[in-house]
């Protein structure tokens, strides 16, 4: 394995017992007779950043995180260890292990959260709460409260932290305004590789990592599903409207609420106001019928895809979107986990440095076998790039981070670098990043797009190709065979191969493809 066992690995975790459930009735007092060790108990709990935002405020959205977390590798080690020992199928025996997850999520959460509950909803009907919605991905609520109840929560045995509901930045994207249409095909015709297929078709960025020689061999990534967590999807572009799984054969939308979701503005059906998901998803998926616009890696695969930033978002927003991915809910309130997706997308990302508030998401969709990719990210005026300024969610252990490169294979100058705050090896992988086309909203394409955000969709394209030609690969073996088939990229800043610029090198979907088929 290329990471560290103890910290990573899924399969290699040893089988531990799920922590018991605290049910322990909780005690509410009066804030004005709060006792020394109510305060001080209150205060370890509690972030600072939130008395300040109540000082402006009477009401304020956090995050109650409890005490009762799931330890989702152990359950998925014992599922994956009794699927083995029942000896059913590959497909039957991921889907056991997503389903085990979820249901293990779900029971410690409803379990754990019920006097939490109970008290907020005395507190609606009392004026102290406005909103509260439970989520059980991390076992955790967002509440819009007083200070009194925030107060009051924070004196529970159940509860472990409450912390406030950041606002979270979209990856800023560079494009390009000079490079017109007729440039960025130009650029293309340019830039084709000799060995590539139908090469007047194929953008340059698609046939650099060779997955028009996979799609020869009848790979493509027919019955897989990609989904992406981004600015929403324009469902109507030439490029993407088959592909989207809320469509039958016919054309006609079938149960769109399993297929997308919009845990912004709730819209019904797949749309995009920005640009950047509708972007994102052609360089996964994305091609046109008639066999021109060629800008997606696995074009036979299906994608679905929640909105979350429009542009900006918050935590609760994100794992939100992180929760339903895990299990789509249909229009009863029904969860499907065997309706997730396959792979999942993520162009977006904060910070520097050891932040680990989504990292029970990753854990989880791991568990679940998501493959979770992430864009490393994109200097900034606070985050200028250098050692260590990976973004994270993709400085997590359990992310599989993309940097971007340029057409000559070089390090794209606003691609961030590792390592980890964990001491490994970030990003894991690289791909196109610079002067990329794909689809935009209003079933047009645009090219000039640079940004780590498009060298993300590149790697979840290639997990698409790789799970139709080994269905029963692991997220595990997905990014090993990734990273040990990468054509490995240095230069005079990072002479040896892996480094914490380029990581394993270049995808390249030919030699990962091959690999599993041999």
């Amino acid at each position: 394995m290329i990471k560290s066992k103890n910290i990573k690995k899924t399969l290699s975790a040893s089988f531990t017992a799920i922590l018991a459930f605290s049910l322990i009735s909780p005690v509410y007092g009066d804030a004005s007779t709060t006792t020394a060790a109510g305060a001080s108990t209150i205060s370890a709990k509690v972030s600072a950043k939130l008395n300040q935002q109540f000082s402006d405020s009477e009401y304020v959205t956090y995050l109650v995180k409890l005490k009762d977390q799931v330890d989702t590798e152990s359950v998925a080690k014992h599922a994956f260890q009794k699927a083995s020992a029942d000896q059913i199928s590959p497909a039957a025996a991921k889907l056991s292990v997503r389903t085990t997850v979820v249901n293990s999520l779900i029971d410690t959460a409803e379990k754990s959260q019920q006097p939490v509950e109970e008290y907020l909803k005395k507190e609606v009907n009392n004026g102290g709460v406005k909103k509260y919605k439970s989520y059980f991905i991390v076992n955790a609520l967002a509440v819009t409260s007083t200070k009194e109840v925030l107060d009051n929560l924070a004196t529970l045995p159940e509860v472990d932290k409450i912390l406030p509901d950041e606002t979270r930045e979209l990856q800023k994207v560079e494009i390009d305004t000079a490079v017109t249409e007729e440039s960025a095909q130009k650029s293309v015709e340019e830039s084709v590789y000799k060995d590539a297929v139908t090469p007047s078709r194929v953008e340059w960025n698609i046939s650099k990592i060779k997955a028009p020689q996979v799609w020869a061999k009848g790979i493509d990534g027919k019955g897989i599903v990609i989904a992406n967590l981004d600015t929403g999807v324009d469902y109507t572009h030439p490029a993407l409207k088959r592909k989207w799984r809320g469509l039958n054969a016919s054309g006609k939308v079938v149960n769109p609420e399993l297929s997308w979701y919009d845990a912004v503005n709730g819209a019904s059906l797949p749309t995009d106001s920005h640009g950047h998901g509708t972007h994102t998803m052609g360089t996964s998926v994305g091609s046109d019928s008639n066999g021109t616009n060629e800008i997606g890696v696995a074009p036979g695969a299906k994608w679905i895809a929640v909105r979350v930033f429009n542009p900006n978002t918050t935590d609760s927003i994100l794992l939100d979107g992180g929760q339903w991915l895990l299990a789509p809910v249909d229009k009863n309130g029904k969860k499907h986990p065997e309706l997730a997706p396959d792979v999942v997308n993520n162009s977006w990302g904060g910070g520097p440095g050891l932040d680990e508030w989504y990292r029970p998401v990753t854990k989880a969709w791991r568990a679940a076998q998501i493959f979770p990719e992430f864009s490393a990210g994109n200097t900034s005026l606070s985050n200028p790039g250098g050692p260590g300024s990976v973004a994270n969610p993709a400085n997590l252990p359990e992310a599989y981070a993309t940097g971007a490169t340029d057409v000559n294979n070089k390090l794209a100058s606003f691609s961030l670098r590792g390592p980890s705050p964990y001491g490994e090896v970030k990003p894991e992988i690289s791909a196109p990043g610079v002067n990329i086309r794909s689809s935009v909203p209003g079933g047009v394409y645009e090219g000039g797009w640079n940004g780590t955000s498009m060298a993300g969709p590149h790697t979840a394209g290639l997990a698409a190709l790789l799970l139709q030609a080994k269905p029963s690969l692991t997220v595990d073996q997905l990014e090993d065979v990734i990273s040990k088939t990468a054509s490995p990229l240095t230069d005079s800043q990072y002479p040896t191969s892996p480094n914490n610029g380029y990581g394993y090198g270049l995808i390249n979907a030919l030699a990962a493809v091959n690999s599993v088929l041999n």
